[in-house]
C-alpha cells in the first residue's frame, strides 16, 4: 500500500472552479478525475502514458495564449484549468472534424457501436455539419491481422495505442505504423501474422472499431450483454475479468479497469479466448458408469450410492489407507476444503493436488506481491519462466526489466524472451551475476525441482537483501489447494497432519494392489504427469476409479465412474493466487442440466456416506482462515513436497524435456475449436551443437523415439539457449505420446525429413 504523499510533494491548483491538491508531476488528464470531470482522450491511456498524438484532450490553462493538451501537461502550483468553455469546445470540435474526415459512417454495423469513444465524443463535442466536401479515402477493410484480430483500416484514427502497447507493455514490437499522412496504416513490421500471448488487449485499447476480436465479431451489442466480474482460473495469477453473456451464452471476456494489484489491467489470450469449450457438444452431462467395458448413463443418486459403497468396502477390507483422493487446482477453495475434510473424517490420509509435474505451490513466508515483483532490482527464474505458465505475471517481469532490473535464468529450456536476459549454468553463477548494490531480488520458480529451488534460495539470501519468492506453477488454484489441506502431510491452514501417500505414492501403492478406490477431481494426470505410462498403469490397477470432469479426458477414459462437473464460469467461490491474494470467483451462468459443481458432488458423497457436514457459514469461516494462514514452517523448495526420489533415467541419447505452452494441453483447450489456430505446432528444439551433429536444420521434420514410444512428425527448431544433450518438446496435446516417454528420459532422433525451405533459426 502506497503511503500518503508529503506536503512538499503536492501542488495546489483549481480545475473548473474546484480547488484541489495533487502530487507533483500528475498529468491534467489524471488530475481532472479527482473533480469528476472527464477530458476526452484517444491516444492517452493510464497504463501507456502520454503520447500527444490525437489532440482531442484540449483544455484551457489561465495565462497561456493557446489551448493545451491535457494528456501531456503536468500540474503546476497555482494553475487554473478549465475543461469546458467556448474555446475548449471549438478546439475539440475541430479535432473531431479532422478525425472524422476519412472515417466511414458505418456505426450500425461496427462491432464497437455502443462502446465507441469516437461515437461518444462526436455526439458530446462534435459539430452537426462539416466544412469538408472531399471524398473519403478508401482503405482496406476486414484485414486478417492474425489468429485473433481483424483490422478495419478505414476506422483507424491513428491513436497508436496498439503500437505503443506492443512496444511499451509487451515489448514484442510487432505492430507498426506504415506510410504517412492520410495513408497511415497499422500493420505488422514483418508482414507475418500478429501473434503473441497478449494480442487481445489491443481490441480493448482501440477506442474505435478498427481492431476487433474474431471470436466476438457481429455477436452482440453491449446493451444486450449481462456482465459478471470474476477471477480467471486459467493460471495461478487470478486476473480479474468481466464475463459478458447474451441469452445464457458466454460471448467474450474483458479486463477489469483498475485491477492494479493482480492483472495490471491486462488479460492474456488464453484467459480471454479459451471460453468456447463451455458450449462444446462433447461436454459430459450425465454420470457415466463403466459396465462390461463400455460407459452407460446412470442417475446421480445411483452414482453416489455406488461410490459410497466402494469406499466403505475398501475401508472394511483394509482400512482408510486403501482410499485416496486427488483435488486438483481446478477446485475452488471451498471445494478443496470440503473434499479434504470429508476424506479426513473417514481417516483417509492419501490426499494430494499434485497430478502433474509441479511439486509445490506455496513459496514460504518470503512470498511477495505482484506489485513487489516489478520493483525488484534483479529477477532470477528457476526452471521454466512464467512466460507460458503465468503470462500476465511475465508482463510484470518485462516491466521490471524495462525499469532496469536484471533478468537471470537458471535451468531454462525455453526460447529466449523478448527482453534482455542472462542464462547461467547454476545458482552460484546466478548469485554472482547480481550486482552488489541490488537489495531487492525476486526468485521465480516453476515448482518442479525442489532441491534446485532450495539451493537457489540459500545462494541468493544474504544480510541486507530482501528476497521475494514466487512459484508460477501449472494449475490455477494450486496454492489454494495446499492451504485448504489437499496435502498428504498438512491439513487446512498448513497444520501438520498424519502423513499419507502423495500422488506418486498413491500410484506405487495402486500397482501393489493397496489402493481400492481413488477419486480425481479436476486433474488429468495421464496427460500431464511426468510419466504418463506409469500413471496409466497405476490407474488401470485401481478397482474403482472416480473422475469428475467436463470432458472425456485421457484420465476419465480409464475411470469406473465419470461425474460431470461444472466449469469455472459456472460456480462461485474463491481462489488463492500465486502471490497469496484471496480472490473471489463468481458464477456467470448455470451449468448444463444434469451437471453439478465439485462442491455439490462432495456434498452428495458425504450424504451417501452419512457424514455430517458443516454449514455454509462454518465452511466460509474455515476457508477464509485457511487462506489467510501464514505458511510458517514451509520452506521455498521444501523437501517434504519433493516426493520420492527420481528414477534412474540415464542412458544413451538426448534427455527429453516437455515445456509448457499457454495453448498446449488437453481439457478445455482441446475442446475449443475457435482457438485451434492458437495451439502451437508440436516442436522439438535442439541445441545448435546437437543439431549440427545430427544434421538437423530448422524447419525439418523429425521423430523422437524412447522406451515408452514415439513422438512423431515434430517441427525441428535450433535454440542457442538450450544446453547440449537436451531436447525440448513444446506443444503437448490430447492423444500425444509425449508423456508416455517419461520426462527426463533418453530419446533418439529418427526419420529426419529435410525441409525444402529451412526456417530461420
Amino acid at each position: 500500500m502506497s503511503s500518503a504523499p508529503a506536503t512538499s510533494d503536492l501542488v495546489s491548483l483549481t480545475i473548473d472552479g474546484v480547488p484541489l491538491q495533487v502530487r507533483k508531476g500528475t498529468l491534467l488528464v489524471e488530475a481532472t478525475k479527482m473533480v469528476k470531470q472527464e477530458i476526452p482522450v484517444y491516444c492517452y491511456h493510464t497504463k501507456l502514458g502520454p503520447a500527444g498524438l490525437c489532440r482531442v484532450c484540449l483544455v484551457e490553462v489561465e495565462g497561456t495564449p493557446k489551448l493545451q493538451i491535457g494528456c501531456n501537461t503536468p500540474v503546476a502550483e497555482g494553475m487554473v484549468v478549465r475543461t469546458r468553455g467556448e474555446n475548449v469546445e471549438k478546439g475539440r470540435a475541430m479535432v473531431l472534424e479532422l478525425l472524422l474526415v476519412n472515417h466511414p459512417l458505418d456505426c450500425p454495423i461496427c462491432d464497437k457501436g455502443g462502446e465507441c469513444d469516437l461515437q461518444d465524443y462526436a455526439i458530446a463535442y462534435g459539430r452537426g455539419s462539416s466544412d469538408l466536401a472531399d471524398p473519403k479515402t478508401s482503405k482496406p477493410k476486414a484485414v486478417d491481422l492474425g489468429p485473433t484480430i481483424v483490422l478495419d483500416e478505414e476506422r483507424c484514427v491513428v491513436c497508436q495505442r496498439c503500437v505503443r502497447f506492443d512496444d511499451l507493455i509487451v515489448g514484442e514490437r510487432q505492430l507498426v505504423l506504415k506510410d504517412r499522412g492520410h495513408r497511415n496504416m497499422i500493420a505488422t513490421a514483418t508482414g507475418d501474422p500478429y501473434r503473441h500471448n497478449f494480442t487481445g488487449n489491443v481490441t480493448e485499447l482501440c477506442p474505435v472499431g478498427a481492431l476487433t476480436s474474431k471470436t466476438y465479431r457481429f455477436k452482440s451489442r453491449p446493451w444486450d450483454l449481462r456482465r459478471t466480474e470474476t477471477s480467471c482460473t486459467q493460471c495461478s495469477v487470478g486476473c480479474r475479468m468481466n464475463i459478458d453473456l447474451r441469452h445464457g451464452n458466454v460471448l467474450r471476456t474483458m479486463s477489469v479497469e483498475g485491477d492494479d494489484a493482480v492483472s495490471d489491467w491486462w488479460l492474456c489470450d488464453r484467459g480471454r479466448y479459451n471460453i468456447g469449450y463451455i458450449d462444446s457438444p462433447e461436454r459430459i452431462k450425465q454420470p457415466l458408469l463403466r459396465r462390461d467395458g463400455t460407459f452407460v448413463q446412470i442417475g446421480w443418486d445411483d452414482a453416489f450410492a455406488l461410490w459410497a459403497k466402494a469406499i466403505r468396502s475398501a475401508i472394511d477390507a483394509g482400512g482408510p489407507e486403501r482410499v485416496a483422493a486427488i483435488g486438483g487446482g481446478r477446485l475452488t477453495n471451498e471445494e478443496a476444503y470440503l473434499l479434504a475434510r470429508t476424506m479426513r473424517s473417514l481417516g483417509v490420509k492419501n490426499l494430494d493436488w499434485r497430478a502433474g509435474r509441479q511439486r509445490q505451490a506455496t513459496p514460504g513466508s518470503s512470498g511477495g506481491t505482484l506489485l513487489d515483483l516489478e520493483r525488484a532490482g534483479a529477477i532470477v527464474t528457476i526452471g521454466e519462466s512464467p512466460a507460458e505458465l503465468a503470462p500476465v505475471m511475465d508482463l510484470r517481469v518485462r516491466k521490471a526489466v524495462r525499469h532496469g532490473a536484471r533478468l537471470i535464468r537458471v535451468a531454462a529450456q525455453e526460447a529466449p524472451p523478448s527482453m534482455p536476459f542472462q542464462d547461467v549454468a547454476d545458482v552460484a553463477a546466478a548469485a554472482a551475476a547480481i550486482p552488489a548494490n541490488v537489495t531487492r531480488v525476486a526468485l521465480i520458480w516453476d515448482g518442479v525441482d525442489n532441491a534446485l529451488a532450495h539451493a537457489a534460495f540459500a545462494a541468493l539470501s544474504r544480510e541486507g537483501r530482501t528476497l521475494l519468492t514466487y512459484i508460477a506453477g501449472e494449475q490455477g488454484n494450486a496454492r489454494g489447494a495446499e492451504a485448504m489441506g489437499m496435502l498428504p502431510f498438512a491439513g487446512p491452514g498448513y497444520h501438520v497432519a498424519d502423513a499419507g501417500h502423495d500422488f506418486d505414492g498413491i500410484c506405487d501403492a495402486a500397482l501393489s494392489g493397496k489402493i481400492e478406490t481413488l477419486a480425481i477431481f479436476g486433474a488429468n494426470p495421464v496427460l500431464n504427469s511426468a510419466d504418463g505410462a506409469h500413471v496409466r498403469a497405476a490407474l488401470q490397477a485401481i478397482p474403482f476409479l472416480v473422475v469428475t470432469e467436463l470432458f472425456m479426458t485421457e484420465t476419465a477414459k480409464l475411470a469406473s465412474l465419470v461425474l460431470p462437473a461444472a466449469g469455472a464460469f459456472e460456480k462461485s467461490g474463491s481462489m488463492v493466487n500465486l502471490a497469496g491474494d484471496v480472490l473471489p470467483t463468481s458464477a456467470a451462468l448455470a451449468p448444463p442440466d444434469g451437471v453439478l459443481g465439485d462442491f455439490e458432488i462432495v456434498v452428495g458423497l458425504a450424504r451417501a456416506l452419512e457424514i455430517e457436514l458443516p454449514d455454509s457459514d462454518e465452511i466460509e469461516r474455515a476457508t477464509i482462515a485457511a487462506a489467510a494462514a501464514l505458511p510458517v514452517g514451509i520452506a521455498f523448495g521444501d523437501e517434504r513436497f519433493a516426493g520420492a526420489a527420481k528414477k534412474d533415467l540415464s542412458g544413451e541419447g538426448l534427455r527429453l524435456h516437455v515445456l509448457h505452452h499457454a495453448f498446449a494441453g488437453g481439457g478445455t483447450l482441446a475442446h475449443d475449436e475457435r482457438i485451434a489456430a492458437l495451439q502451437p505446432e508440436p516442436t522439438a528444439a535442439f541445441a545448435a551443437a546437437d543439431a549440427d551433429r545430427l544434421g538437423i536444420r530448422a524447419g525439418d521434420r523429425i521423430d523422437l523415439v524412447g522406451a515408452g514410444g514415439t513422438i512423431g512428425d515434430l517441427l525441428a527448431e535450433r535454440r542457442d539457449t538450450l544446453a547440449p544433450g537436451n531436447v525440448a518438446f513444446v506443444g503437448l496435446r490430447s492423444g500425444s505420446a509425449a508423456n508416455e516417454i517419461a520426462v527426463g528420459s533418453r530419446v533418439r532422433v529418427e526419420n529426419i525429413r529435410h525441409s525444402d525451405v529451412p526456417v530461420e533459426a
